[in-house]
């Protein structure tokens, strides 16, 4: 048998109160989105399992995410669906598939590890990122046919090893 070996790639924890932490839009989005699911007891769903416009709408407002203001957004269109929306449906499978919510009679509930992390960014960040940038396949956003070679791992042992040895310059 075959044996490949592959370096775990193992993150820093970081403190609740990191200044880091603000910048993650992706953390940002998926603690609003927790917290509201706390405060309203649950998000409601559509038959298709997707996020109601209402909380769609809210998100929209909230979120403040690159290149998708809540003008951008609402400039041709009043009414919004998960779907049109990206880093929600993206957050919303995320939440799904690392078991912090769940679909229960029509509604996203957040589940106990749901709610727990949503009183601790960095418990979050540090189950929620490294999911989404190691073990999500981003080709189907891409608009490349062709996958990039290899996986995530094998990009960040790259960018480590440069990063440790520093980049030589060549000129033009």
């Amino acid at each position: 048998m075959l044996w490949q070996h592959r370096a775990m790639i193992k993150f820093r924890a970081l403190p609740d109160d990191h200044p880091d932490l603000k910048h993650s839009r992706l953390l940002r989005a998926a603690l609003l989105t927790l917290r509201y699911a706390q405060e309203h007891g649950a998000i409601g769903l559509t038959k298709t399992m997707a996020f109601k416009r209402v909380f769609v709408h809210w998100a929209v407002e909230h979120f403040d995410w690159p290149g998708k203001t809540s003008e951008e957004m609402f400039h041709y269109s009043k009414v919004i669906n998960e779907y049109e929306f990206p880093p929600l449906e993206v957050l919303h499978q995320l939440l799904i598939t690392l078991r912090l919510g769940r679909h229960f009679k029509g509604e996203f509930r957040l589940t106990k590890r749901g709610a727990e992390y949503a009183g601790a960014p960095a418990r979050l960040f540090a189950e929620l990122i490294p999911f989404f940038v190691l073990q999500i396949d981003h080709s189907s956003y891409a608009r490349f046919e062709d996958r990039p070679f290899g996986k995530w791992d094998v990009w960040m042992n790259v960018i480590n090893v440069e990063a440790e040895r520093g980049i030589l310059w060549r000129g033009p």
